[in-house]
This record gives structure tokens, sequence and C-alpha cells, in this order.
């Protein structure tokens, strides 16, 4: 069971405007007014007002874990040992590249993660200067999973089935982290809405979802952060064991007499409805058997992998790697 949930920043912005074509400049000879916005807006904001803000609120909410902090293509921190309460470390980075960093940017994003409840948290912030009218300038992406659902270090595929098989069927446990869960994204929100009053903040999403087994093995293509899809938890913590798990919570939920309140995706990550609402068949992933080349080349995601004992181990997660964002998806 994946935990996902978004919470929305709008900051203030003033609009882009592109350059007068000569078609332009005939039309204003004549009296007209051409309109030249692009329908992308500029966010009022540095990168220092985000990290502050994301400082105070992680505070409030008792979140101490840092995983990385990404400007652009550098790399300012990341926490590749694993250490705990290294919040403050991640700060210190950021204050002490100030001077470079600390005003315009293209992309920012940072991680952290936390536990609490049986469940293994990673938030990350997302935050771009030029976006789209329609879209936010920031977004926070909440990831969980149930911590008695990660494989342990050095656990045999047949270890860790016949450990977690008897748990996913305990509906009641699994409505009980899906409502911890909510009620964490709802304590983010609150915290960012007093870290940043200047802000409108929205909560979008905070659901449980489980992903529809596909008869094709085709690994699933990483996307963007600022794509909907993103989630973090598999970008810094992805499990090796993914699709057997996928297969045991969905003969489990749907043998259930009530089916819990989750949302079932593909394998991209795609909201395809509820449990109520979807087919409890196996069948081919529409996606799996398409070109799925306008998801676009994600980058080093493919190379991370699990060991146990830090955040993420290899893999490039530089902010340069998704290229030209142009918005939130």
């Amino acid at each position: 069971m994946k935990l996902h949930g978004v919470v929305d920043l709008h900051l203030r912005g003033e609009k882009l405007l592109r350059d007068p074509n000569l078609w332009d400049r005939l039309k204003k000879s004549f009296g007209a007014e051409p309109d030249l916005w692009t329908g992308t807006m500029k966010a009022a904001v540095e990168a220092t007002t985000i990290v502050e803000a994301a400082r105070a609120a992680l505070a409030k909410i008792g979140v101490t874990n840092a995983v990385s902090l990404v400007i652009d293509d550098q790399v300012l921190f990341e926490d590749r040992a694993g250490h705990a309460d290294d919040l403050g470390d991640l700060f210190l980075a950021f204050h002490n590249a100030a001077s470079v960093f600390g005003q315009g940017f293209r992309l920012l994003r940072l991680a952290a993660e936390h536990e609490e409840a049986g469940l293994h948290l990673v938030l990350e912030i997302v935050a771009l200067t030029e976006h789209p009218a329609d879209t936010a300038a920031a977004r926070v992406v909440i990831s969980g999973r149930v911590k008695a659902y990660e494989p342990k270090t050095g656990e045999s595929a047949e270890a860790y089935r016949a450990r977690v098989e008897p748990l996913v069927k305990d509906a009641t446990a699994l409505e009980a982290h899906r409502r911890q869960f909510g009620a964490f994204v709802s304590r983010v929100a609150d915290a960012l809405r007093a870290s940043m009053p200047e802000a409108r903040v929205e909560q979008r999403d905070a659901d449980a979802r489980i992903t529809k087994p596909s008869r094709s093995e085709r690994k699933a293509a990483p996307v963007a952060p600022t794509d909907r899809r993103y989630d973090p938890f598999d970008r810094y913590y992805p499990n090796p064991y993914d699709s057997m798990f996928s297969m045991l919570l969905w003969s489990s939920v749907f043998s259930m007499a009530m089916r819990p309140d989750v949302v079932v995706v593909n394998h991209d990550g795609t909201p395809l409805g509820t449990a109520d609402e979807v087919s409890p068949e196996v069948a081919a992933d529409p996606l799996d058997a398409s070109d799925t080349s306008e998801l676009g080349d994600a980058g080093g995601a493919d190379d991370m992998s699990v060991d146990g004992g830090g955040d993420y181990d290899g893999g490039d997660f530089g902010g340069g790697d998704f290229g030209d964002f142009g918005g939130f998806d």
C-alpha cells in the first residue's frame, strides 16, 4: 500500500511576457493592444524563503531527518549514511551556499523523512520559479509506506512473502494506517500555513493506493518530480519486492467482504479509480503496451538500490536530470 499526499503552495507572482513580433507591432500601430502573455507566471520567491519556511514547518511537526537538498543542478546536501536528526546539517549546508543559491533558482527540491505510528514517510518540497498560471509554484509531495510491509535487510523473497502475506489481510490495520497518514498530511498543510502566511496552501490528496498487477513485466518509466505521479518514496527507497507485494495486497483487498477505501493505480502511478470501481481481474496495463516516450527521460532513478543502511544508494538525483519542466503536471 502506497500512501500518497500532495499539498500545493500558491505564491504571489507576475505574468511573464514574450517579446513582441512584427505582427504585434503592426496591431499596435493600428491601435490594438497585442496579448503578449505567455500563460506563465514567475513566482516572487527566493530559495531562502522556501528553505526557511520548510525549516519552520518541519520543526513544528517534529520532522528532523534530512534526505537531500538540490537547487537546479547542484546537490547542496545528501545523507548517504542515513544519519538521524541531521536536518540542521541540511540548513547549514544551504546557508553556507546562500550567497550563490539563496535567490533566483529554476527548480528547488528539499527532501526529508519521518517515522511515526508504524509509518515511514518521505516529504519532498518541489518549487519552481516559472510555472503555468493554473498550477502552484510549489508542491509538497508526501509519500509513505507501512514499516511492517517494507523488506528487511537481507530478507529473501520467500521470507518476505511469508511474513507480509498475513499482515495485508488485516482490513482494520489498513484503514488505521490510511487515517493516520491523512492526519499527518493535514498537519503538514497546517504547519505550512503557519510558516508561509503569504501563500495559499491547498491540501489536494491524502489517500492510500494499491497498484494493479499487470501481466507485463515492463518496468514503469521514472517520472520527473513535477509530474503528478511522482513518488519520492519509490525514488529514495525502492522496494525490490514491489511486484510481489502488489500482488499480495491486490489479492487480499479484493477478497475482503468490505473493500477498504483505497485508490487503484497502474504501474506508472496513474489513478484508475477506487477499489469499488475497478475490476479485480488482472489484465495487461494499457500503458505497458504503448509508447511512453511522452513521459520523458527521468535520468538516474533506475540506478537507485536499497541496502537498508541509508537514505539511498547510488543514482543521480540532481535537478538537471529532467530537463525543462515548465511547471507541474
